[in-house]
């Protein structure tokens, strides 16, 4: 291509509908982290019986990404591929909405988690993004073709793509309820095509944008795009594998990630070699520097799952996966993107920002290395790094802490250039949106049906529904006879918590408070041991088929993975949760 296309040539000016739209996305940013850090606290201390663990989870996991990425990606794609003003405070309705919405999330998740109105929240924004994606591809289909626009475009449609696993969810839940591998793939489909595709895109379109402004084009090739596209695709057959393990779909994802660092090389060495080109770089270029690094990771790091062996090791350490969605979304996607919005003063750029982008860095960094780190050491089963849990605790409260003055200058920003005579103009347009926001929100949650939480999903009748499966109390598998003593054999009970240290405790504690899985504490009191080792070794069949098991994965909506324990081993474990009932309850083998 050999002319830059008009949106390069325009300047945008109008910064405070894009400076007040960033505003919001930052408090999101903080209001994730606060809950990222209540999450943490968990393991560190005790809150309030009533703050549920999965509660939490939900809130952060939304805010996060529905919050701050939604709307700081949807912000710098309008901003930089939409140039006309006019077009520009077009959108105005569509962030207001997507402010409520989260607002609505913030609100609603603490307390109910996905019950009435969280859901109404989240399905007005799903709303909103689908108008956003339309309004967009509107917007820029009269632009002269260029690979910036091509890589916006995709962006949005992965997004929408994204959203079609949500759509999902009810249907597949009701129909085939919410144990089904189906379910867990319509999460997965979500998060696979938001944080590879939506995310990943976006920041490729606009390191092209950043190229083309110096005249350094791209000139991607059909062939670039299938193999970006197909490498998209094919790499979700890792996500399948972990709700319906078939060894055939670990190949596929080699392939996958093999053509997604090639892909990916392909526009991050021209980025890569021009940033290093500049003279007298400021502390915003070594953002962008350090995001591109996070990305190319996050890409060197899925190559290595080619060894299925790893691959494996991949989904069924839990700080290995923890880690490596930070690494897309705290590292890729905050430093490339915030840069190039912090260069056009869309971010505050003072000396309060820098400090709190450093405060934000230095805690994205040193999360990081616990977490990868931690799950380094269970792999090789090398046991825990001394005061893990208070480590990575402390190590989180950076990031509130770096986002709170982040947010503050962003404040000061807004203040020193945002006119209140352009407020007053664009009044009519706001009270537009804002009105059309209530109303949407309240026909949304008169079509939930209330406000007590419960299902809307209208129960068989007994003369329909079949009779429940009983349940048997030693559960399914080969294990079918323990035999135990009174006492605790210290060295077996020694080599299960060696074992549980490395595969078990990402999720679950030694006490009776609930992470992503209910604590251990009072197991043996309340299941008999053969179901436990049943459950440790069988537990793809056991949470299929076993009534018990399946009212757990409906509770916590995270399936166990296979974790490929032997029989010896679990029966190692089972003596190590004797020993720790005993220690923490004064009783043991309740339920023989």
């Amino acid at each position: 291509m050999s002319i830059s296309p008009p949106f390069l040539k325009k300047d945008n000016s109008g910064s405070s509908l894009f400076q007040i739209w960033l505003g919001w996305s930052l408090g999101f940013f903080l209001v994730a982290a606060l809950f990222g850090l209540a999450m943490r606290y968990f393991t560190v201390g005790e809150l309030p019986a009533y703050i549920d663990y999965k509660n939490l989870l939900h809130t952060h996991s939304h805010v996060a990404l529905l919050g701050w990425g939604y709307l700081t990606t949807s912000a710098a794609l309008v901003y930089f591929f939409v140039p006309d003003q006019q077009k520009q405070k077009s959108y105005y309705p569509l962030v207001v909405l997507a402010i409520l919405a989260n607002i609505g999330m913030v609100l609603s998740f603490p307390v109910q988690g996905y019950g009435t109105y969280s859901i109404a929240a989240s399905t007005l924004h799903l709303f909103v993004s689908f108008a956003f994606a339309f309004k967009f591809w509107k917007d820029i289909r009269k632009e002269p073709s260029s690979d910036a626009i091509q890589l916006a475009a995709c962006s949005v449609l992965w997004m929408v793509v994204s959203s079609l696993g949500l759509l999902a969810i009810g249907p597949v839940g009701s129909l085939m309820g919410r144990l089904h591998p189906m379910f867990f793939i319509s999460i997965q489909w979500f998060l696979h095509f938001q944080l590879n595709g939506w995310f990943v895109y976006a920041i490729f379109s606009i390191l092209a944008f950043r190229l083309a402004q110096k005249g350094k084009l791209l000139s991607l090739s059909n062939w670039y795009w299938a193999i970006l596209h197909g490498s998209l695709f094919l790499s979700f057959s890792l996500a399948v594998s972990w709700s319906t393990p078939i060894p055939g779909l670990l190949y596929i994802n080699a392939l996958a990630v093999v053509l997604q660092l090639l892909a990916y090389l392909r526009i991050l060495r021209p980025v890569w070699k021009d940033l290093l080109s500049e003279k007298n770089k400021t502390w915003i270029e070594g953002l962008l520097l350090l995001g591109i690094i996070f990305l190319f990771a996050k890409a060197l790091i899925q190559s290595v799952l080619i060894f299925t062996p790893v691959a494996v090791i991949a989904y069924t350490i839990r700080m290995y996966v923890i880690g490596f969605i930070h690494l897309i979304m705290l590292g890729a996607m905050t430093f490339t993107i915030s840069s190039a919005l912090l260069q056009k003063g869309l971010f505050s750029n003072s000396f309060l920002a820098k400090i709190g982008w450093m405060v934000l860095l230095a805690g994205f960094f040193l999360t990081e290395l616990l977490l990868f780190g931690q799950g380094t050491l269970l792999w090789l089963k090398a046991g825990f790094i001394p005061s893990f849990y208070p480590l990575l605790f402390l190590a989180s409260t950076l990031l509130p802490i770096g986002l709170s003055l982040i947010t503050i200058a962003q404040i000061f920003n807004i203040q020193s250039t945002f006119k209140i005579n352009s407020i007053l103009k664009s009044n009519q347009t706001m009270k537009k949106s804002l009105t059309l926001a209530v109303g949407a929100t309240l026909l949304l949650f008169a079509s939930c049906g209330g406000g007590d939480g419960s299902s809307s999903t209208t129960a068989p009748s007994s003369t329909e529904a079949a009779a429940p499966k009983a349940a048997d109390p030693k559960g399914i598998g080969e294990i079918k006879d323990v035999a135990i003593s009174e006492g605790i054999d210290d060295g077996m009970a020694e080599k299960g918590k060696a074992i549980m240290d490395m595969k078990c405790t990402a999720c679950h504690q030694f006490n009776d408070k609930r992470l992503v899985g209910p604590g251990f504490q009072g197991v043996t009191n309340r299941r008999k041991p053969e179901w436990i080792m049943n459950m440790i070794t069988n537990v793809e069949v056991m949470l299929d088929e076993d009534p018990v098991a399946q009212a757990l994965l409906e509770e916590c909506l995270t399936r166990m993975p296979n974790q490929n324990i032997s029989v010896g081993d679990a029966r190692d474990i089972l003596e190590f949760l004797r020993k720790n009932d005993l220690e923490k309850s004064g009783e043991k083998d309740g339920s023989l």
